[in-house]
């Protein structure tokens, strides 16, 4: 039997990256295992499907208890991969997805190696902030996510599969084609 694989989705932040790997993979049986964060929610964000939001405090304790696959900090706030989900979900066969910033992503692929399968999106750094804007996401916010573009679009040359999410139903397509091609049998 094969192994279960990690689908990384990673990208520039405002990509679509998570809109996309939800829908794209919802009803396939793959799991979604979200980040725990010590952040509020933003609008529209669903808890325990989005992230799993927990107060700074209860993110100390986790983290010092070792309950944590990888942690990143993303300005002020921090975001884990809970260990116990993670490793749940794959010794019963389960493939996962994650969407992950770019040091969660290495880190998911170091421990994981070649199951972790880097998936990046991106858009172009107007269509974010137009996207943003959009939604009538704060200023703030928008200011945050364009201020990190120029770092974390360099990353798509370490990742496997680059997408440019110019379309959420081609990208859909694509993720599709992608994820098919690992859990297919070759021939």
């Amino acid at each position: 039997m094969n192994k279960p694989y990690l689908f990384i989705f990673t990208g520039t932040s405002g990509s679509g990256r998570k809109t996309a790997a939800h829908k794209a993979l919802e009803n396939s049986g793959i799991l979604h295992i979200p980040s725990c964060t010590d952040r509020p929610p933003r609008d529209k964000e669903r808890p325990d499907q989005d992230y799993r939001y927990v107060s700074k405090e209860k993110f100390n304790v986790l983290n010092q208890n070792g309950f944590f696959t990888e942690t990143v900090q993303i300005d002020r706030h921090r975001y884990g991969i809970g260990k116990r989900y993670l490793v749940l979900a794959l010794n019963a066969g389960n493939s996962v997805y994650l969407v992950l910033n770019r040091e969660g992503s290495d880190t998911i692929r170091r421990i994981y190696g070649e199951r972790a399968i880097r998936i990046f999106l991106y858009v172009d750094k107007k269509t974010v902030s137009e996207r943003l804007e959009s939604k009538g996401t704060s200023y703030e916010i928008i200011d945050s996510y364009l201020s990190h573009y120029s770092e974390e679009v360099t990353y798509r040359k370490a990742c496997e599969h680059v997408i440019e999410n110019r379309s959420l139903a081609s990208t859909i397509e694509q993720i599709k084609k992608i994820v098919n091609s690992y859990l297919t049998p070759a021939p």
